[in-house]
């Protein structure tokens, strides 16, 4: 008996020592861009990207147990706008904060310090054979005033697995994988100048029997655009321009004036020279989007009075990075 039962448990011990061993859970995760915007896009809509986050194990069941969970954490970011992780601009200290979340509707969001947890309800639509492929989503937040440029951020990631490769008798994980990485993604957002507003009301002379009596008109082009950037603003001549010289046309009539710089004797036209640089510009908002111009409108000396009438031209007003 005793020779009996000294085999029975040597067969049992040798297939044990026979158990397959599979290999524990890796994970790697993607950068995430969010492209090229425009600082006024960004300002006034969320803009939204993702990046997987890979959990590739040994074996995985095709049926996930309860048990199995995959997680991640937000240990930190390299630059951060309060409890928000946030993207910073390479040249300045302008930030973009980020949220970072599980859904793509970004409900709810993960401030740093907090964990997003994936259940085996969640897993099992992520699954492909033995490798989870899990989007991870990153909103913007509206309202930041920035400058053009390049803005990215380095998290510090916690990515933690559990999730059984094998189940014995009773359904007792006989290869429980369990273990846990850090991953430092980066997120990256190009943010491009763009104007949003050119204020340029009309010029009117006014009305008067000579062309002597008319006044010259003084008054202000307001341009708003990304903060900080620089950019020429030039008028071209309009429609009715004779040798680079403006004119207000009444049928065959016309009435040359012409637009200066501020106070000064500087033509403002559209090219070389007389464009008006906004490092130049008569007066800049606090917040560095909307600056001022103000010129001066002078009908030409030395014409002769022309037939009464309306006289008319039409400008354009350019802005150029």
């Amino acid at each position: 008996m005793n020779k009996g039962l000294f085999v029975s448990s040597l067969l049992l011990l040798t297939g044990l020592l026979n158990s397959p061993v599979w290999a524990a859970c890796s994970a790697t995760m993607q950068n995430a861009s969010f492209g090229s915007q425009s600082s006024f896009v960004i300002n006034s809509t969320v803009q939204t990207t993702s990046a997987n986050l890979v959990v590739t194990c040994g074996i995985v069941l095709a049926s996930l147990l309860t048990t199995d969970t995959i997680s991640a954490k937000l240990n930190s970011a390299s630059s951060s706008s309060g409890t928000q992780a946030a993207m910073k601009n390479t040249a300045n200290a302008d930030l973009e904060p980020i949220n970072m979340c599980k859904a793509s509707n970004c409900t709810p969001t993960t401030p740093i310090g907090s964990t997003i947890n994936y259940s085996s309800t969640d897993l099992i639509n992520l699954l492909g054979g033995n490798v989870f492929t899990i989007p991870i989503y990153f909103k913007t937040v509206t309202g930041q005033n920035l400058s053009a440029g390049t803005y990215n951020v380095t998290l510090n990631l916690t990515i933690n697995w559990n999730i059984c490769g094998l189940l014995g008798i009773g359904n007792v994980c006989l290869n429980q994988q369990t273990g846990s990485t850090i991953l430092s993604p980066t997120v990256t957002l190009i943010v491009t100048n763009d104007c949003s507003t050119i204020t340029a009301p009309n010029i009117n002379f006014g009305t008067a029997p000579l062309l002597s009596s008319f006044p010259n008109v003084s008054q202000t082009i307001s341009i708003t655009c990304t903060k900080g950037s620089l950019y020429n603003v030039g008028i071209n001549n309009g429609v009715n321009a004779v040798n680079n010289v403006r004119n207000m046309k009444n049928g065959s009539n016309l009435i040359s004036y012409d637009i200066y710089q501020g106070t000064t004797t500087t033509r403002w036209g559209s090219s070389g020279s007389e464009l008006w640089s906004s490092a130049n510009s008569t007066t800049v908002s606090a917040d560095q989007l909307t600056r001022t111009y103000n010129y001066v409108a002078k009908i030409l000396s030395g014409q002769n009075t022309p037939t009464s009438g309306n006289y008319t031209d039409t400008l354009v007003v350019n802005v150029a990075f």
